[in-house]
């Protein structure tokens, strides 16, 4: 078993674990549902939402990845500078002022605007070398993407660029989370009319790719080339009634150090605004962990930890930096460890368990883990 930090950090009494043998084998279950000759592309922008981003692309391309994904320019070349040398999209079309760092960290573009075309053609001029592009059709989503009105003038433009190779052509799905929409079939025809009208554009991407976790797991006709798998790489499932589809391992688990226990009596409140107010004498731990650490406010009152091995309520509001569990008549001891999510014993609390408290999805709640919690991967 190997561990690594990828926060390069001095330790807390909180903490992130990433299982890295959850993601190879998640990866390896996805992999077998895919059709012949589909590539799985691991989409590990937002720090491998919120998991580490350098160890766990190295694990997916381990478990045979073979392509990686990611939103911004510096996230690119993290991977870069930690020695990925697999092929890595930026799922975002770059700015102009860093089409030179794309061709200089060999990372593959998305394209969608004649200015992104333009700079990047400039770019490559300038670096003495050709680079592969994807080019990005927007099917119906309205949020990034050439619209297929635009196809014939972004085809022209990078008819203009000998150096930009139009490798591939995506979209993005609106409504894979819910497999029965019809809009997904209408996207589907939309994407394939755009590959279209792009080959009597003279454009002709070798690649095509549409899916993301959820049509991955639902929708083989939308396998293509080449999917994008996220969430479900990370043993998370994509939309509420999506899980069981395949097995999946959450990868990630929050911990933390209990900070201080003390006995309170009947009628005191706790926290800012002393929302909470105990109606019996009870024992409170201080977790030394807040909204500063993605923590959210809105869990104020609304989560669970788990201590011992079992279930208490966090009560009262969400500091910056800490927040109290009400241990009732049980106790606990200073630096005992709490499990925010994760298992301990025979109880889990999930990401989606956070996220249906809340009102949110279990994406935002680990990606939202900020930086200041260091994290360690293992297996």
């Amino acid at each position: 078993m190997s561990s690594a930090r990828s926060d390069g950090g001095a330790a807390r009494p909180a903490w992130i674990e990433t299982d890295l043998g959850a993601i190879r084998r998640n990866v390896e279950r996805i992999r077998a549902r895919l059709s012949p000759g589909t590539g799985y592309l691991a989409v590990v922008k937002a720090n491998a939402y919120g998991h580490g981003d350098v160890p766990v692309a190295r694990a997916a391309i381990e478990a045979g990845a073979s392509w990686l994904g990611v939103a911004l320019v510096d996230e690119g070349i993290r991977l870069r500078e930690a020695g990925t040398d697999t092929p890595v999209l930026l799922l975002h079309e770059p700015p102009p002022e860093r089409a030179d760092d794309v061709l200089a960290h060999d990372l593959t573009p998305s394209v969608f605007t004649e200015a992104g075309v333009a700079a990047l053609g400039a770019a490559a001029e300038r670096a003495g070398r050709a680079t592969g592009v994807h080019l990005k059709v927007d099917t119906g989503l309205n949020r990034l993407g050439c619209p297929p009105w635009m196809l014939d003038s972004l085809a022209a433009a990078l008819g203009k660029e000998p150096r930009l190779d139009v490798e591939a052509v995506f979209s993005h799905f609106a409504f894979a989370d819910d497999p029965g929409n019809p809009f997904i079939g209408e996207q589907m025809r939309r994407f394939d009319d755009a590959c279209a009208r792009l080959e009597q554009l003279g454009v002709r991407p070798r690649v095509r790719h549409l899916a993301n976790s959820a049509a991955t797991l639902t929708r083989r006709d939308a396998h293509l080339d080449l999917v994008r798998v996220g969430i479900a790489t990370y043993g998370l499932a994509p939309g509420p009634g999506l899980a069981g589809i395949v097995e999946l391992e959450p990868a990630l688990s929050l911990h933390a150090r209990v900070a201080m226990v003390k006995r309170v009596p009947a009628g005191e409140g706790i926290s800012y605004g002393l929302r909470y107010r105990l109606r019996r004498p009870s024992t409170v731990a201080t977790i030394p962990l807040g909204y500063a650490d993605g923590w959210s406010r809105a869990l104020s009152g609304k989560a669970q930890v788990l201590i011992g091995g079992r279930r208490y309520p966090a009560v009262g509001t969400v500091c910056m930096d800490s927040f109290v569990v009400d241990l009732g008549e049980d106790g606990c001891d200073v630096g005992d460890e709490a499990v925010l999510i994760g298992r301990q014993g025979a109880e889990r609390i999930g990401a989606e368990e956070l996220a249906e408290a809340i009102g949110t999805i279990n994406y935002e709640i680990v990606a939202g883990l900020s930086a200041r919690l260091p994290r360690i991967a293992h297996g």
